[in-house]
């Protein structure tokens, strides 16, 4: 009798499966992604961003109801408003903010700073605190045997390729570092 109910079951819902699906749904994703990579393309942001949200929700997605400009003020912590000023000095461009992209005309390519303090995050991998209060992280861990800068030692930091810079202290091999703060 259960045999004879699954069977009634299955042949009740056959129809069901040919009930068109909407078209959203069959896009191909590769189709997609040439669409976006075209809309990446198109020089005016508002037209580039209307391109991505009329053609993400394509691919099954929503794009975000907010415009530009419209947005609420960002919060620190308890509601307070965060410090939107950002970092200064040597560097600044690589800490995270909004207008790290920015180059101003009169960048430095160099700089000699002294250092206030020092702390091991990792094996090989320190966080400088300079005089001034900018924070550089070793992006890599550097050997045993190298001898890593105390409070007083003066340090030079150059810009390198691709937006990154290099720490030399004590004629030992430059370091790879990265600004946080």
């Amino acid at each position: 009798m259960t045999a004879f109910r699954a069977l009634t079951v299955s042949i009740a819902s056959l129809p069901l499966a040919f009930v068109a699906t909407p078209a959203s749904a069959q896009v191909d994703d590769a189709i997609v992604l040439n669409i976006l990579r075209n809309c990446a393309q198109i020089d005016d942001a508002t037209a580039r961003l209307a391109c991505y949200d009329n053609n993400i929700r394509a691919a099954g997605g929503q794009a975000r109801p907010a415009v530009p400009g419209e947005m609420e003020a960002p919060q620190g912590g308890r509601g307070a408003p965060v410090d939107t000023r950002g970092p200064s000095g040597f560097g600044r461009e690589d800490v995270r903010t909004a207008d790290r992209f920015e180059r101003p005309a009169s960048q430095m390519d160099e700089m000699r700073a002294r250092v206030r303090s020092v702390q091991e995050r990792q094996r090989g991998i320190y966080l400088l605190t300079l005089e001034d209060g900018a924070q550089w992280l070793f992006s890599e861990s550097v050997p045993f045997a190298y001898r890593a800068p105390r409070p007083g030692d003066s340090i030079e930091i150059d810009r390198a390729a691709l937006g990154s810079f290099l720490m030399t202290f004590d004629d030992q091999r430059s370091v790879r570092v990265e600004r946080v703060r």
